[in-house]
């Protein structure tokens, strides 16, 4: 093989590896839809390896909604062989709620926590009919819940199951798609931004 072909190829794979590198510490972007009608304020909350959606309902209330794995997320049974299998093989998920009475409660669960909370507007419409199918999800397995202090969630088993190729963001994706909104970018960890158009 000659130095110059060698040099080609170093520098190819410098390269091709420096794009994937930067693809994939580029913060994934929410695109939310143009002028929604009816449009209400929802919020994604972004906790450095997952994400969870604050929906608005009635009373002025809001509902926080996430998924993750069951052994891991939902028991806090967290030592690195539940870790590794929530990473590495097909897992039961959990689907948890926490109730908010108001948008202080948001606010002081951020400052708290140090949360990076993000906002934007959907159509009301989206936003109701995303609730009422995600609550019926929750109702589903409601005999499986449990409450963990940790997390301040309710939790239920969920019928889909926890993949590294399915994950919290991942189901986050899918939740912001069934809003109207548009994903881009890497989205196996939490790393969101609102893309102001």
């Amino acid at each position: 093989m000659s130095m110059i072909f060698r040099r080609i190829i170093i520098y190819t794979l410098i390269s091709a590896s420096s794009l994937l590198l930067l693809w994939i510490l580029s913060p994934a972007n929410i695109i939310p839809p143009v002028d929604p009608i009816k449009p209400v304020t929802v919020y994604v909350t972004d906790r450095g390896l997952h994400s969870r959606l604050i929906l608005p309902v009635e009373d002025g209330k809001f509902i926080e909604y996430a998924y993750g794995d069951w052994n891991y997320f939902a028991l806090n049974k967290q030592s690195i062989s539940y870790g590794l299998a929530a990473l590495f093989t097909k897992t039961q998920a959990a689907l948890g709620r926490q109730i908010f009475k108001n948008q202080s409660q948001i606010q002081g669960l951020v400052k708290q926590d140090n949360i990076n909370l993000l906002s934007f507007e959907v159509a009301q419409s989206k936003a109701l009919s995303l609730g009422k199918s995600l609550e019926q999800r929750f109702q589903r397995n409601i005999d499986t819940q449990v409450k963990n202090p940790s997390t301040g969630l309710t939790l239920v088993q969920d019928e889909r199951e926890y993949t590294l190729f399915h994950n919290s963001n991942h189901e986050l994706v899918s939740w912001l798609e069934d809003l109207e909104c548009q994903v881009t970018g890497f989205v196996m960890w939490s790393n969101f931004r609102v893309y102001d158009t």
